[in-house]
């Protein structure tokens, strides 16, 4: 019927009316999957309509300004220096049970209580006399044996206290007599390293004061990438952590060690997401300490020009309540959600001050950044469709004229 009609007519409009009347018939198509257009997630329209017809959203949707930048652009971190202060810069280490003391005594001459000559590191004194007490292990009652001085408690005292102590015993027995206290080992006076560590280990003090990064290097440094580190520090029951490259650029945290403190190391690769009209869609690895927002896009490869709505990028993040209550009217259900609280940041790029804002805005390990495509890109998509499915059409068309001539 069709190539009846088409023979009837001029040589130069039978195609010209062919496409008349399938161009209706594909553009009619073209509109009835305009819905089902593939896509990486939402529009930015989809999510401001959300906002404005939903009364029972799960997240809150906040616009980047500057007042919400004094809040939300950075993140309070854990501080090793906060919880536990920087310590004292030495202390006196403390005998407790199980620790090895070493004992040195010395008589001024005419003094025979202790036989010999003194003997100290190259220097001899012919008068005098002095003698070193075989190293003892603090016994479960918290004493030594010194002769001449009988049993003296050494737990819980400094070895300055131990010296005069033992001095005060041999007082009317010894010729001025001294005495030089020693810890050679402390089970107690020590910390542990363990974890992402070359060799764990417990780590006796010396009481020069020890810092963290001290313990570490002991133990034979860490294992993996500084930027997948963290340290943590647990003292009497409280634990605190920070990534190590955090501790190498802040030297406040790396605070001075106590007896029992636990150093634990954890590779913990701190990474965020990237989806959307975005150039490259990515899971990105933190190579710095810190990353901002515009760090974040270049290391993406930025926006996609073909597809990417410059008005709609978006970070997804459990915001920690006490930030999120700075900015959130107070009744809002989404309060009530726990200590972190689902929130949605939009960046509108055609801003420049949003833009500028950018730079200031910090990165959160697990963030998503999430890029809408612009309205433009759906319709690229079903030009494509269209042509895909007019062509053929268009061409069977054109043979069946061509086949009706002959």
């Amino acid at each position: 019927m069709l190539f009846c009609t088409l023979r009837s007519l001029p040589s130069s409009k039978p195609l010209t009316m062919a496409r008349l009347t399938v161009l209706p018939l594909l553009v009619a198509m073209a509109v009835s999957v305009s819905g089902c257009i593939p896509r990486s997630g939402p529009t930015t329209g989809d999510i401001l309509n959300q906002r404005k017809t939903s009364t029972n959203l799960n997240y809150a949707l906040v616009d980047i300004g500057k007042d919400i930048l004094s809040y939300a652009g950075t993140r309070p971190r854990e501080s090793l220096a906060a919880k536990f202060g920087a310590g004292p810069r030495s202390s006196d280490l403390r005998i407790a049970v199980g620790d090895v003391v070493g004992v040195n005594i010395w008589e001024a001459p005419p003094g025979s209580l202790f036989g010999g000559n003194i003997t100290m590191a190259g220097f001899q004194q012919p008068s005098g006399s002095s003698t070193t007490i075989p190293a003892q292990t603090v016994s479960g009652n918290g004493t030594i044996a010194v002769p001449y001085a009988g049993r003296i408690k050494v737990i819980g005292n400094t070895p300055t206290q131990v010296e005069q102590q033992i001095t005060k015993a041999l007082e009317g027995k010894a010729v001025q007599p001294q005495a030089l206290v020693t810890i050679q080992r402390s089970t107690a006076n020590a910390v542990t390293v363990t974890g992402e560590v070359a060799a764990g280990a417990r780590i006796s003090l010396t009481g020069a004061g020890e810092r963290v990064l001290d313990a570490i290097a002991t133990a034979g440094g860490i294992r993996a990438a500084a930027s997948d580190s963290m340290v943590g520090l647990t003292r009497n029951g409280v634990v605190a952590r920070v990534p190590f490259d955090v501790m190498l650029e802040n030297p406040e945290e790396n605070v001075r060690l106590r007896s029992g403190d636990l150093i634990t190391v954890v590779r913990e690769p701190r990474t965020f997401l990237v989806f959307g009209a975005a150039g490259r869609n990515a899971e990105v690895p933190f190579d710095a300490s810190r990353i901002t927002m515009a760090d974040a896009l270049a290391k993406s490869a930025g926006l996609n020009d073909q597809r990417a709505d410059a008005s709609g990028v978006f970070v997804l993040r459990y915001e920690l309540a006490s930030i999120a209550r700075r900015f959130i009217p107070e009744g809002n259900p989404i309060l009530s959600k726990g200590e972190y609280i689902p929130v949605v940041y939009r960046f509108n790029m055609r801003d420049t001050n949003v833009m500028l804002s950018m730079q200031r805005f910090e990165i959160q390990p697990r963030d998503v950044i999430y890029i809408a495509n612009a309205a433009g890109a759906d319709v690229q998509k079903i030009m494509a469709i269209f042509q895909g499915v007019s062509s053929p059409a268009i061409n069977a068309t054109s043979f069946g004229i061509t086949a009706s001539r002959l």
